[in-house]
């Protein structure tokens, strides 16, 4: 089989309750909301980009973005697994990069470097790891019906934890650069990042 279609999904739909404020449209140093800058990442890469989120803020700001949709979930935010639901299907010719708004430190190295060490083996699911943790949300998930069972499972028999959904499907991990990787949810997060 031939390579798999790759789609790359950002998670920008909660409610940021941690932080007080959007952290999607938290602005960068060179200007850019971390929403643009997420996406900006992943079009480098010749990635399509869907961005998971019901703000409308968010809708406005990526208007008119070639190759980047953004879609609601059919209801209320209740988590990145469900939202992911929305897109994982049993298709096996595609899969899906997924990335948090939240890891505004990230760079196209790392991406790459996920991408180069996924291609070797486009069945298995290749998940971050910052050398203390796994890091779920930035990884790459192949469409595949066992993955959907999976997944499907896990929303009706657990939490809707994405560890959980970790532990029914095949996938490897692969070490990047733990300061790329700092996910920024308060805002004495924020503020070390800045420095």
């Amino acid at each position: 089989m031939g390579s798999r279609s790759l789609r790359a999904v950002v998670f920008a739909g909660g409610a940021s309750r941690r932080m007080g404020t959007d952290k999607a449209l938290i602005t960068t140093a060179d200007g850019f909301t971390w929403l643009e800058r997420q996406v900006r990442l992943l079009r480098s890469l010749g990635l399509e980009v869907c961005v998971m989120s019901a703000h409308a803020t968010h809708r406005r700001c990526l208007s008119g973005w070639p190759g980047v949709t953004v879609q609601a979930e059919p209801w209320s935010p209740s988590g990145p697994l469900r939202a992911f639901s929305c897109l994982l299907t049993a298709d096996e010719t595609q899969a899906l990069l997924t990335l948090p708004v939240d890891m505004p430190a990230l760079q196209v190295d790392a991406l790459q470097a996920l991408l180069d060490v996924w291609r070797r083996d486009e069945s298995r699911a290749l998940v971050a790891d910052d050398g203390q943790r796994l890091q779920p949300l930035l990884g790459i998930y192949p469409c595949s019906a066992s993955n959907r069972a999976g997944l499907d499972a896990e929303l009706r028999d657990g939490q809707a934890r994405w560890f959980g959904w970790l532990q029914r499907i095949d996938h490897d991990t692969l070490q990047l650069p733990a300061q790329q990787l700092s996910n920024v949810n308060h805002p004495a997060d924020l503020a070390a990042l800045v420095g």
